[in-house]
């Protein structure tokens, strides 16, 4: 085995890349942007990650030219550049920065530290017409400047327009100093701020309408979910061609935002990033979905079942058939009219340079479970509301307000988590015993839900596989993904790299929407040589629950990145019996009640958050 701490993917050593940070030069301002180098969008001047989203130029991200930033929006548009170091030492925030009208500082909520407001509330400066610091006093707001987690810009408050940044910085002076401040050689190798893919939450309140009841919470965790989903939450008895969305479900915008579901991901709009996947665009031309009768009839609810084409029909009423609660189904009709009949391969992320003829699966699940039907579908907050994008992305934004867990970045894993003997995800794996509660969940391919599961190995090269799990829903109803931790016996890496892990799932637009991050753990287990216990909990964000869903007699796969030589399993014998260990160990758990798998995190430690 290598050491894990010396080796990378491909060899290469963590040495060899200069990680350390280097002050040259302590100033009045620590700047984090100055916009005059290659490293935007993608890092920020700290060596931290930086990027954005949904603006009307730049392909989403903004452009840099001339030495500054132009952000161009559309009531849409975030910012955010991480910052996960103590800058106490700085009161201000500083923001050199222009507007093509000048006011622009009322258009736009900036979040830093834990404040969260309206830029033109959080300061006396204006923007104008041509460039001046605009200065926020993060002392007097309140901010925690220990860990200030990102600089966000939001810009979801109704406008249009444009600015041009030229500088963010940290200062300890109000006109944001002159230059110098700290740099880094190299981005650092441990940030855990979660990594945005879409439009982060913005500050708006959210009206008290009297149907928020914390039932899940913890120490700074309090998640304002509705009791339950609004009344009536079944679907019609009689489902035809002509029934309209509002009659599958009144509440079908307040509170799910199903056209915006619809209309934020047209077919066609969000082009896939691979030319070998079937496009929304082809099948929406395939099956006979009228995208005008979606652009024209959604947003009042009269979108009729047949304006979208020949899938989604049959579909709701399959799912009439087995009691799927209907703010769950229009939150799903965007896909559900894109589901082909026959199950479509998940496809592979890393493309391998050769795949093991050795496979296990698929098989059932065979401890038999029963049709798991999750009853309560979070709101897609796609108006940003706080309280609401706490809701939708309760897992992914876990580490930012809850408390009262320690939370880790797995790279790399502690030797604590990495080799401890005690850790029950060791005999949940070996043995298949239930972590939380001691007891057996059956032998080989275990599940909370009816589905297949088959193991492959692809080789990487350079000493390096690729752990594929494929998953299959084999029930009527669909399963959403969020929060589902899945664990098994797999060759050792040794934690080395961890945050190489994708899932692929073909029912969205693109691979890059809809992918999650994870919470994952290896443990090397003590009784075998080369093997350890792996458990990984998914983290979405962002995107709607369409793109975070398993579809009956669909597939989903993990890819899991491991640094070890095929050479280990030099006989095809040996390659037989890993993935059949892989295999027999596996078991799945979707979440149920929401309560994000709380008990398994805290049982097996599942507290090292990886970006996607």
């Amino acid at each position: 085995m290598v050491d894990r701490r010396t080796v990378l993917k491909g060899g290469i050593a963590f040495g060899s890349l200069g990680l350390a940070s280097t002050v040259l030069g302590q100033d009045s301002t620590l700047a984090v942007h100055e916009f005059d180098g290659g490293t935007y969008p993608g890092s920020n001047d700290l060596g931290y990650w930086a990027g954005a989203g949904s603006f009307e130029n730049g392909d989403g991200s903004g452009a840099v030219a001339d030495g500054a930033l132009r952000l161009e929006y559309d009531n849409a548009g975030w910012f955010a550049s991480n910052v996960t170091e103590d800058v106490s030492e700085y009161r201000y925030l500083t923001l050199r920065v222009r507007g093509d009208a000048g006011g622009e500082e009322s258009q736009f909520r900036l979040k830093v530290g834990g404040v969260d407001d309206l830029l033109a509330d959080l300061t006396d400066d204006g923007i104008g017409t041509s460039y001046s610091t605009v200065s926020v006093d993060l002392e007097a707001a309140g901010a925690d400047l220990s860990n200030p987690q990102a600089v966000r810009m939001n810009f979801w408050e109704g406008s249009s327009g444009a600015v041009d940044v030229d500088r963010i910085a940290f200062s300890t002076d109000p006109d944001g100093g002159g230059g110098g401040g700290t740099t880094t050689t190299a981005p650092p190798t441990d940030d855990p701020t979660p990594t945005p893919t879409d439009a982060p939450d913005d500050g708006t309140e959210t009206p008290d309408d009297g149907t928020d009841t914390p039932t899940d919470s913890g120490p700074g965790w309090d998640l304002p979910f509705p009791d339950r989903p609004p009344e009536p939450d079944a679907l019609p008895s009689e489902i035809t061609a002509e029934t309209t969305v509002a009659e599958l479900c009144e509440h079908f915008d307040d509170p799910y935002y199903v056209p915006r579901d619809f209309l934020d991901y047209m077919p066609g709009e969000n082009a896939s990033d691979s030319g070998d996947e079937w496009t929304d665009a082809e099948k929406a031309e395939e099956f006979g979905y009228d995208v005008e009768a979606v652009r024209n009839t959604v947003q009042d609810g009269s979108l009729t079942l047949g304006d979208l084409g020949s899938q989604a029909l049959p579909m709701v009423q399959q799912l009439a058939e087995n009691d799927f609660p209907a703010h769950a189904t229009v939150k799903l009709l965007p896909r559900l009219a894109l589901l082909p009949d026959e199950t479509e391969d998940p496809g592979t992320h890393d493309e391998p340079q050769n795949v093991w003829a050795e496979t296990a699966g698929p098989t059932a699940a065979t401890n038999d479970p029963d049709q798991l039907v999750q009853d309560r579908w979070p709101t897609d907050a796609r108006t940003y509301q706080p309280d609401e994008v706490r809701v939708r992305d309760r897992i992914h934004d876990q580490p930012e307000y809850d408390d009262s867990r320690e939370w880790g970045s797995s790279a790399p894993l502690p030797d604590s988590v990495l080799t401890n003997e005690d850790n029950p995800v060791l005999d949940a794996a070996a043995d298949k015993v239930h972590p939380v509660t001691g007891e057996s969940v059956g032998d080989g391919f275990t599940a909370n839900a009816p589905m297949e599961a088959e193991v492959r190995i692809h080789e990487q090269g350079g000493a390096y596989l690729n752990q594929y799990i494929r998953l299959t829903n084999t029930s009527e109803v669909p399963y959403f993904q969020d929060g589902a931790v899945v664990w098994w016996l797999g060759p050792s890496g040794e934690a080395a790299n961890l945050a190489d892990g994708h899932w692929n799932n073909p029912h969205r637009p693109s691979s890059s929407l809809g992918h999650p991050q994870r919470d994952v753990i290896e443990v090397l287990h003590p009784d075998y040589d080369d093997l350890s216990a792996y458990a990984v909990r998914l983290a979405n964000h962002d995107e709607p629950y369409h793109m975070r869903t398993i579809y009956p007699n669909q597939s989903v796969a993990m890819e899991i990145g491991t640094p070890v030589s095929a050479d280990n399993w030099s006989t095809s014998a040996e390659r037989q019996d890993l993935v059949d260990t892989m295999l027999d160990s596996l078991h799945v758990e979707l979440e149920t009640d929401l309560d994000r798998n709380d008990d398994l995190l805290d049982a097996v430690d599942l507290t090292y958050r990886v970006p996607n």
